[in-house]
């Protein structure tokens, strides 16, 4: 172990390292600390929050029943995963949760709007070029006690809970996401009936703007945008949506 947190005698990760069969251990997140990295995260209805190696699922279950988000979480060990999906059935949540037998290096995670994670240092960094990969710009990943090396928290927090403090770091991926409109956009857009949502965001657009501007002048989540801008490239008044990273 190369990180101080790693060594920490304080820490119950440092416990359960010895004789550790995976990457990282089963340590669970306390609810209370859960809930402040939803809330950090600015988790929001609809929005889809994906969790790095679930455990018993405590993260996603809570975004999906207190935020209104629908999750997915993935997880390697049989036996949690097999508790989870328990749990997530008990609840009723199956439609909103979803849980996936797997490794998170492995799997796809460009559907996320935010990532929960609660691994080691060591592991942070190794998964940081995946994120970097992967994930959309605006998209905030939280993650509990482990910095990931090489980004810049936009938010620490220490949280005391019981006989031990935590930390929580956020994070958001940098970079742009900007809509295109048509170069005959007033000619097309009198052939067309737009609800007012729909009309609201194009007017937004002006090929300058990014989708998480639109979003905050608008108040809806980037994901509702991106899904009122491909309804509007599909009639034809936005070109395209240009990545800046």
């Amino acid at each position: 172990m190369n990180d101080e947190q790693e060594k920490d005698i304080n820490n119950p990760i440092f416990f359960a390292l010895i004789n550790m069969p995976y990457d990282v251990p089963f340590v669970p997140t306390p609810e209370v600390v859960v809930r402040r990295m939803l809330q950090l995260a600015n988790v929001r209805s609809g929005e889809v929050v994906y969790d790095l190696g679930c455990g018993d699922g405590r993260i996603v279950i809570m975004a999906a029943r207190e935020f209104g988000a629908r999750a997915a979480c993935i997880e390697i060990r049989k036996d949690l995963y097999e508790q989870t999906l328990r749990r997530v059935k008990e609840l009723g949540l199956e439609d909103r949760v979803k849980v996936i037998y797997g490794n998170f290096f492995e799997e796809d995670l460009s559907e996320a709007d935010v990532v929960t994670m609660y691994l080691l240092t060591s592991v942070n960094e190794r998964i940081r070029p995946k994120l970097e990969r992967e994930l959309r710009p605006g998209v905030r990943v939280v993650s509990h006690d482990f910095e990931v090396p090489g980004w810049k928290p936009l938010v620490v927090e220490d949280l005391y809970e019981e006989w031990r403090s935590h930390k929580i770091y956020l994070y958001k991926i940098p970079g742009l996401e900007i809509p295109i409109p048509v170069e005959d956009l007033e000619r097309r857009i009198k052939a067309i009936n737009l609800d007012e949502e729909h009309m609201k965001v194009l007017e937004l657009i002006n090929g300058n703007r990014s989708i998480e501007e639109i979003s905050n002048k608008t108040q809806l989540t980037m994901r509702a945008i991106r899904e009122i801008i491909s309804d509007l490239m599909k009639q034809g008044l936005v070109k395209e949506i240009k990545v800046i990273k």
